[in-house]
């Protein structure tokens, strides 16, 4: 088999494998929040609207963050619209990166260890959790920055223009991976190209910012005040850097499943403008590695891993114990990237137990079927990807709306609640305020709102709240 061919095979294996993980999530109602705003927002474009979510609280998704090029995602709904549609769209794209990853390895490194890096590149955890976690429009970055950076190897400004204007479209925050880029390439004497991005960026940004996003959303970027504590006393910015210690954790855990191959190299700084905005944010779920935030930077080291390794190895004289290091060395960032940083996700698919649980659960089904599809519905965050398809959709927790219907499941995660019993105390206060249950079985509940109810209301919650199954027969007849 060539190495090209061999390439295509490992980009449909890592694919097949990425929504197998998403599919099988989705489908045992595992999925949750995230993939609801984004189904609910390309099903509105489909449908040649506003992508409005009600779950965000946006009637143009566009007020949160700048991602137009969700809109490239719509006609799948013409011809699929199902959130499945998006999950193996994230996929698809996370696997065809792996595609000019590759070619630029192989401008390196050897065709075996480009190989070989490839494979860990398709194994890094960024891109593992990406998969894994729900669907998000920085699905595209890992292809819109390999394809940048094989671009400016190759010199390729065309090209390279292509994939800056994908990123722009991307993601808001993104843009100033763009900027760094410029002061990169006026570091290598690419003036021309340098300036022209680093003014365009700029501009852009600016624009995003404070006109584009305020004027799509309540008048305001809503994110800067993620950064208020580095604003006001930028002296504190080194500090904030690196405390506490799980940001130097994460910064490591960028590096180490490549052997560390990628601080020998340059494009190692462009690392830095994800550190800043990771690690000066307030939000410490950005600081660990935990969800997709890692997935953009994937491209970054696992190509500065690749130059990283022809530099060191060209600092070996020999032929033979060149060929050998490099060898050895690719090899060995496959086995880091499949344990690093523990609990991969892909590791699941190796497992029995994986295939032993159900895929689905047909009580779920039957109780996401009883809720019409023009009504509006309240969910349980877990529940609320299977209902997305409707112009009002909100999240079961404290302080939500009394729309239609309300859905929960004491089987499924009760995120944002802390606990199932949390989710009973919403229903008991909901069953208090005119609602009545229409499904009740096997833990899964539907209220509707009407004035007057048929079932017996305590001793079902109370069983609720502990967890406990609730079957057909605490119906009152």
């Amino acid at each position: 088999m060539t190495t090209n061919r061999f390439i295509l095979c490992v980009s449909i294996t890592f694919g097949l494998a990425y929504a197998a993980l998403g599919l099988t999530r989705h489908w045992r109602f595992e999925s949750s929040y995230d993939l609801a705003i984004f189904d609910q927002a390309i099903w509105h474009l489909s449908r040649f609207g506003a992508p409005a979510s009600s779950i965000r609280g946006y009637s143009n998704l566009l007020g949160d963050h700048f991602s137009p090029i969700l809109a490239t995602l719509a006609p799948l709904y013409w011809i699929a619209a199902a959130p499945e549609s998006l999950i193996a769209a994230q996929a698809a794209l996370l696997a065809i990166s792996i595609a000019p990853v590759y070619l630029f390895c192989r401008s390196r490194v050897p065709p075996a260890a480009a190989a070989m890096l490839s494979v860990s590149y398709g194994l890094f955890w960024g891109m593992q959790r990406a998969a894994a976690f729900d669907v998000h429009e920085t699905a595209f970055a890992p292809l819109a920055v390999s394809g940048l950076i094989l671009a400016m190897d190759r010199r390729r400004w065309w090209w390279f223009t292509v994939a800056a204007v994908a990123l722009v479209l991307t993601k808001e925050d993104l843009i100033p991976l763009l900027v760094f880029v410029a002061i990169y390439l006026l570091a290598r004497d690419e003036r021309r190209a340098g300036w022209i991005l680093l003014a365009s960026s700029l501009a852009v940004f600016a624009v995003v910012i404070g006109v584009v996003i305020p004027a799509a959303g309540n008048g305001a970027y809503g994110y800067a005040g993620a950064y208020a504590d580095a604003l006001r006393d930028p002296r504190r910015i080194p500090i904030m850097l690196v405390t506490p210690p799980v940001k130097l954790l994460t910064a490591f855990m960028w590096v180490a499943p490549f052997a560390l191959l990628p601080l020998a190299s340059p494009l190692c700084t462009w690392l830095l403008p994800f550190a800043a905005e990771r690690f000066l944010s307030s939000n410490s779920l950005h600081w660990g590695t935990l969800f997709h935030y890692s997935a953009p930077l994937a491209p970054i080291v696992a190509m500065a891993a690749a130059d990283g390794l022809a530099r060191l190895a060209r600092a070996i004289d020999n032929d033979v114990m060149r060929r050998r290091f490099t060898t050895a060395a690719a090899a060995m960032t496959i086995v880091l990237a499949a344990a690093l940083p523990g609990h991969q996700p892909l590791l699941q698919l190796l497992s029995p137990a994986f295939y032993a649980l159900p895929l689905g659960d047909p009580t779920g089904d039957r109780a996401v079927a009883t809720i019409p599809a023009d009504a509006s519905v309240t969910a349980q965050a877990a529940i609320a990807p299977h209902l997305a398809h409707r112009d009002n959709i909100r999240i079961l927790e404290a302080g939500a709306p009394d729309l239609e219907y309300v859905i929960a499941s004491g089987n499924a995660s009760p995120w944002p609640a802390a606990t199932v019993a949390e989710i009973a105390a919403f229903l008991r206060d909901r069953l208090s305020r005119g609602y009545v249950i229409v499904f009740d079985d096997a833990g899964w509940v539907v209220l509707r709102h009407e004035s007057a109810t048929r079932y017996a209301r305590s001793s079902l919650l109370s069983r609720f709240a502990n967890g406990t199954r609730i079957g057909e027969q605490e119906r009152v007849q």
